[in-house]
């Protein structure tokens, strides 16, 4: 029986110039023909025109039903150079088949993560409203302040504060605006880490691990609710994600316009985190030891990788030295600047509990470390394994965070994942499937068995604090607080806040010699205040402790405690006690309060 043969050309002028005839033997592919040039006429191009179809009982050239520039240019893009007309039927054997059982493992891990997110729908943590606050003001006035007139620099994320500025420019609402990042990052993230584990196990037949991979991934709980929470860490995955495919694809293909990819999604990386600069020092480090490569060319892809974000790096320190009079952001100064025992002790307990809530973690270092007792390990399984052991390094010296499900390890969740994959790729099959499919069963074990996240209750109740405080107090006041996301945010059109934790206020970030008062200051990012500071600038309002705010004589943090034994304090503030019906308010607790809500503040009395 005849068959019918068609070629699709990628990029246009390129086209067969040759009809479509009748063959016996199986065609061989051929890709781009020399080009066609203008002087050439239009049809010494080929028959290719537009959309084709071919009659089931005829043969001939394939006629075209549209003369279209664009529409033809799109055709072959997209169709690629493969295909055949066989007995009338058009059987398309391109690339998108090939991936096609990778592209139905996705979609599985995506209703995976929709399930995750729908379990913790109610998520959303008070610090993400500090960056809120920043780019409503950069939305509206396309300057990033925290207080309109005061240039500090007291958020993580560059990046996501003008994305989300300009979600709000659109008129999204501020949280959805936040998450909506996070979502479109989330699926990049997916699509990188299946992009990244085909580089690692390529083949038709290991679709099975490439797709507990992602799985893993997607059913992370960490992953599902910090994309909810309205911080930055999912953004950072997905930008680590997308320079760990170019880079492992690299690995498989030396091209230099992948190490080029990579060097712009690891810079965009460091425009959302700066802490990324240890994860992309750890990427280079692994391409040094390319042993099939030259020296040189193994210096020149690393120089590439960690050179360019590194520029863009301290270009940023450069505009942030001109802007705001610092070298680094200050949630660096106030969270980093500690005792370095204490630090140390924080942080291996954080990194302890993250293993249990991250298992791949451990289960991706264990499995490396039994494998590599056997066997020579990979080149991607070196570049992974040193760029996520650096990265625990940071976290442990950082001093881990105070924020729930694990926050700072969700950058690390897709490499652990592919580090797993990666060591286990020249064993057995069965004991591959094995392997990876503990590491997925692991994670969505711990989804199933978590709790239902809730909102974050710093921001439950800054939340009604601020809607109270924008109905009753006077605007242009000057309000002292701890909580410096929700209620500041919520309550301030027209009103300056002091952040008493000095996560916005570069007085208190870089206070040296903290004393530790209070129980309380042992929280990561909680340690810093100055209560004579507070005072020097004589605010009309304090609240001492949490939102709700507590009696000055049971204070939450240092500037408190410290206020507590200035007799300015006792002579100029009078305590007040308020109660709000939140219920009516259209806050949303979780039942295990009473229907009012008491509210404790100091109101300045001196002139």
């Amino acid at each position: 029986m005849l068959k019918w043969t068609v070629r699709f050309w990628l990029i246009w002028p390129y086209t067969s110039r040759k009809h479509s005839v009748p063959s016996l033997k199986k065609h061989r592919l051929h890709w781009l023909p020399k080009p066609i040039t203008a002087k050439k006429s239009k049809a010494a191009r080929g028959n290719l025109r537009g959309f084709f179809m071919c009659g089931v009982a005829t043969q001939g050239p394939i006629f075209c039903l549209t003369r279209s520039a664009v529409f033809n240019l799109a055709l072959r893009r997209f169709f690629f150079p493969v295909g055949c007309l066989h007995s009338g039927c058009f059987k398309v054997k391109s690339t998108l088949k090939r991936f096609s059982v990778d592209i139905l493992v996705l979609f599985v891990a995506i209703g995976v993560l929709a399930a995750l997110l729908v379990k913790h729908q109610e998520f959303f943590h008070d610090d993400a409203y500090i960056t809120l606050r920043y780019a409503r003001n950069f939305a509206e006035t396309g300057l990033i302040q925290w207080n309109r007139g005061e240039w500090v620099e007291g958020y993580t994320s560059l990046l996501h504060v003008v994305l989300t500025g300009g979600f709000l420019r659109l008129g999204i609402d501020a949280i959805e605006a936040a998450q909506l990042v996070n979502v479109i990052a989330v699926l990049v993230l997916l699509v990188a880490t299946g992009m990244s584990a085909r580089a690692v196990l390529p083949g038709r037949d290991n679709w099975l691990p490439r797709g507990l991979t992602v799985l893993t991934v997607a059913g992370s709980t960490p992953v599902s609710v910090w994309v909810l929470g309205g911080l930055e860490a999912v953004v950072a995955a997905a930008l680590l994600a997308a320079g760990l495919t170019a880079l492992l694809c690299y690995l498989r293909k030396p091209r230099p316009w992948l190490l080029v990819a990579a060097a712009v999604a690891y810079s965009l990386a460091i425009l959302t985190r700066l802490d990324t600069s240890v994860f992309i020092a750890g990427s280079g480090l692994g391409l040094l030891m390319i042993n099939s490569s030259a020296w040189r060319a193994r210096f020149l892809a690393a120089a590439i990788v960690v050179g360019v974000p590194a520029a863009v790096s301290f270009v940023q320190m450069g505009i942030r030295w001109q802007v705001y009079g610092e070298l680094f952001p200050l949630t660096f100064y106030a969270k980093a600047d500690l005792p370095l025992l204490d630090k140390l002790s924080s942080g291996a307990d954080y990194i302890a509990l993250g293993l249990i809530m991250v298992p791949t973690v451990g289960i991706a270092f264990l499995i490396t470390g039994i494998v590599s007792r056997s066997a020579q390990l990979s080149v991607a399984t070196k570049l992974l394994g040193i760029a996520v052991f650096l990265q625990l390094l940071y976290i442990c010296w950082a001093g881990g965070d105070h924020m729930p499900w694990a926050r700072m390890f969700v950058p690390i969740i897709a490499p652990c994942a592919l580090l797993l994959l990666a060591s286990v790729s020249d064993i057995g099959v069965q004991t591959r499937h094995i392997v990876v499919g503990s590491s997925a069963l692991a994670a969505l074990i711990v989804a199933i068995i978590g709790p239902s996240s809730v909102r974050d209750r710093a921001a439950q109740y800054g939340e009604i604090v601020g809607r109270h405080i924008d109905r009753t107090w006077p605007a242009g006041i000057t309000v002292a607080l701890n909580t410096a996301g929700s209620t500041p945010f919520i309550a301030g059109q027209g009103r300056t806040f002091i952040d008493m934790l000095g996560l916005n206020d570069p007085i208190i970030a870089k206070r040296k010699n903290v004393p530790i008062l209070t129980q309380q200051q042992h929280w990561p990012g909680h340690t810093k205040g100055d209560g004579a500071y507070v005072l020097s600038r004589a605010p009309d309002r304090i609240i001492i402790g949490p939102a709700h705010g507590v009696d000055i004589s049971a204070a939450w943090f240092l500037s408190g405690a410290e206020m507590a034994s200035m007799p300015e304090f006792a002579r100029c503030y009078q305590r007040m006690i308020e109660t709000i019906p939140y219920l009516e308010d259209g806050g949303k607790l979780d039942g295990t309060l009473p229907d009012t809500f008491v509210f404790t503040y100091y109101r300045r009395v001196c002139s």
